[in-house]
Parts: structure tokens; sequence; C-alpha cells
């Protein structure tokens, strides 16, 4: 039986290099897509290193929306969190925040769609991660709020944000709905990591985005940056087959799979780059104008 070989490694066709090179094929032939729609991850994606977004990629996003091609942000991030990026670009289309827990409209913040978690299976956990001296945050309701004083929630506090600090009881009784919580190591890689088999262990009842020993994110089991935009498709009245996603990293890869083209900034995870048509040879906001101007620029059509 034949076998395709890589003539880079002279590895079996299943080797980096080889799907490299047939994702690369794909991409050229995808460059014919016509996109309606282009959404992208904001931290290590759109927003460089120091969460800034280029002149070039914001003159670029307006192109867009003279072109009729509509854009908007999808993200790990609440609400509030978002704020500022949205003042800077042009947004033509609802806002899918949370990891797509919730979607809403950018002008006005109304929220168009929202699947709230049960957060109570997660109690043991997040007690061992404050025990360990580990920031978790709770999104709940229109507000983030930390479970405990950590170095990261002090540095965030002198810089003005309002993170207030409460006990996971108070969340319980105040009825507020639950979209998102948060796990951070921020340099504690070994406490999270002893974490790592508990938090595993809750993958039936959650949806749960590990970072190396970085931390994690977790949402509700049926929540997803895919499925958040499918539901944005909905809204938009747009085919999935007509959007271009952009990501980088683990919360983005069902959603890099399921859009008409997925692309992932250089800097990205390796594994996320596996779930990619298109590989960006640009890091940062520069891989996201890379991916526009290859798949969704008519004007250099």
């Amino acid at each position: 039986m034949n076998q395709k070989y890589c003539a880079a490694c002279s590895g079996h066709k299943e080797c980096a290099v080889f799907k490299i090179i047939q994702k690369d094929r794909r991409a050229r032939r995808l460059e014919h897509t016509e996109i309606k729609l282009v959404v992208t991850d904001l931290d290590d994606t759109l927003l460089s290193p120091e969460k800034e977004i280029s002149p070039e990629a914001v003159s670029l996003i307006r192109q867009l929306n003279e072109d009729g091609i509509r854009f908007t942000f999808i993200t790990g991030r609440p609400a509030y969190a978002i704020e500022r990026f949205a003042g800077r670009v042009k947004i033509t289309a609802p806002i899918v925040s949370c990891n797509g827990a919730v979607i809403f409209e950018s002008d006005t913040g109304r929220v168009l769609y929202d699947i709230p978690m049960q957060i109570e299976a997660l109690e043991p956990v997040l007690n061992r991660a404050v025990e360990k001296g580990l920031t978790a945050l709770v999104y709940a309701g229109d507000t983030e709020y930390a479970l405990s004083e950590t170095e990261w929630t002090r540095v965030r506090k002198s810089a003005g944000r309002e993170l207030p600090i409460t006990s996971f009881d108070w969340i319980l009784k105040s009825g507020r709905p639950v979209y998102k919580v948060n796990i951070m190591a921020d340099g504690k890689a070994e406490a999270f990591e002893s974490l790592t088999g508990q938090i595993c262990e809750l993958r039936d009842r959650y949806c749960i985005a590990l970072y190396g020993n970085s931390g994690c994110e977790i949402v509700d089991r049926n929540v997803n940056k895919k499925e958040g935009l499918l539901r944005l498709c909905e809204v938009c009245g747009i085919d999935i087959k007509n959007v271009l996603a952009v990501g980088d990293n683990a919360n983005d890869q069902e959603m890099l799979q399921a859009a008409g083209i997925g692309a992932v900034v250089a800097n990205g995870t390796y594994e996320t780059k596996e779930y990619a048509d298109y590989i960006c040879e640009a890091s940062y906001t520069s891989g996201v104008v890379e991916a526009i101007h290859k798949f969704a620029d008519r004007r250099r059509s």
C-alpha cells in the first residue's frame, strides 16, 4: 500500500509537517470562500502582549464594515473587561463573552442569550485553590468576584480595578447567575498542577479549558465558543461556513474547527494549530491582520 510521506522529515503521513502542508493546501482553496463575518479572540490573538490593538488592525476592521463584512469579538472575558477594546474598533455584530455563555449587543449591553452555570460541585476545588494561595474568580451577574486576596488581586486593585472579595457561600445565597469561574496560578504552577486531577474529574459536569499549569476557565457543560458562534450566526442570519474565526488557545479549538475558515496566530499553542485551516506567519494582532487580508479583504481580490 502506498503511504504518503513528508519530504522534510521522511516521516509517516501523520507527521506534523505533513499535516501543516495539507492545511496550507486547504487554506489556498478556502481563499475563495465568501466571508460575511469575522470573529476573533482577544487575549494573545487580537491584543498585543501589552493589551493593545494596532492602528493597522483598527483601520482594517473599519474597512470590513465599509465592505459589508461584520466583525466582533468571541472571548473568555466578561463584558466589563471587553468595553475598552469594543470602543477601539468598529463592532458590527453582537459580542460573545465568557467563552460563549453570554451574547450581548455591544452598543446597548442588552443580553441576547445566556447560559448560567450551577456551581455547587465546584466548592471543594475552589476551597482548595484558595488554601493554596491561587486566585479564584467567579463572574456572577455583571460583577467578577475574587474568593480571596492574592498578589494578583492586589495588583489589579492598585490599578483602579473594582474586584470585590467575597465567599463562595455569599455568591450561592445571592442568587446571581454565574457564567464563568477562573482559577489562576499566577506563578504558582506547582500548586495549580496539584489541583488538575480534581478539576478534570469535573469534566462531566462542566466545560473546562485548561491552560497548562497556568490556570483554567470553567463554564456550563453546554457552553463553548463553537456553540456561542453557532448562536451568533443564528442571530446575525449568517451561515457558519461564511465565518472567519481567529484564535490561539484551548478554548478556541472547537470554534476554529466549526468556522468556515479557522485561523491560528503564530503564537498560538501547538495543540490549537491542529484545529486550524490556516496558521498565520505573524503573531498576535499582526496575525489577525494577516488572516483578514488573506481571507476577507475584498479589495485585494
